[in-house]
């Protein structure tokens, strides 16, 4: 979902001030790290993703807001 579509929801809903900040790079080893990734997908991923892409495959945000 694009930055300022999860902004506009999020001012949807309620919250105001919101600031998307630090985006940071997550490759097929962050992955791995959570659940939602099983061993069979990560081997997947690193067979179909090429090596120089393997590093990032997804970037995560910080947003913060407050809730008046």
């Amino acid at each position: 979902m694009a930055e300022r579509v999860f902004a506009r929801k999020m001012e949807k809903v309620g919250f105001a001030d919101v600031w998307i900040g630090e985006r940071i790079p997550y490759g097929i080893r962050d992955a791995a790290l959570y659940p939602l990734f099983t061993q069979d997908l990560i081997r997947l991923m690193e067979r179909l993703i090429p090596p120089e892409r393997q590093g990032s495959v997804a970037i995560g945000v910080i947003a913060k807001a407050r809730k008046p």
